[in-house]
């Protein structure tokens, strides 16, 4: 006769059911404290070179300030700002969330969407370039232009 058959069906069942309880108090203790460990670590420790960084780019008519919540260190003279950039002057702003910003050259680009405000225009894009010390804008894909 079969050695699984002669077993007692209420001491396999008791055996299987404690050993889904172990194993299931062994995840939630893992998943518990794994997060609680990421709020500790996310506290403590700051995951951005930059926060609340400020640049400018200077020409001859205007100045272009640019405003950011975080900022990332790419190279020496590259940024990467994230979260509510903001470039603004007197003629015009653009927002946009990730972009890259190069201060020895004093350009920017971004290939996310971007919303460009003047007087009489918006223009959303999936992205733009600011190039020539600000005196040029080029927006990148589908680009959405509405005049007052």
């Amino acid at each position: 006769m079969n050695f699984l058959f002669s077993l007692d069906r209420k001491y396999i069942l008791l055996v299987i059911i404690i050993f889904f309880l172990l194993c299931f108090i062994f995840i939630f203790y893992k998943f518990f404290f794994s997060i609680e460990k990421k709020l500790i670590l996310d506290k403590a420790i700051s995951k951005v070179d930059i926060t609340d960084p400020r640049f400018s780019i200077n020409n001859f008519d205007r100045k272009i300030l640019i405003t950011a919540k975080e900022g990332d260190f790419i190279n020496k003279d590259k940024i990467l700002l994230k979260k509510n950039v903001l470039f603004k002057s007197n003629k015009f702003s653009i927002e946009s969330d990730n972009v890259i910003f190069n201060r020895k050259d004093q350009t920017a680009e971004s290939y996310e969407n971007s919303i460009f405000r003047s007087n009489n225009t918006k223009i959303s894009s999936e992205g733009f370039n600011i190039y020539d010390n600000g005196n040029k804008i080029k927006f990148h894909g589908n680009s959405i232009i509405i005049l007052k």
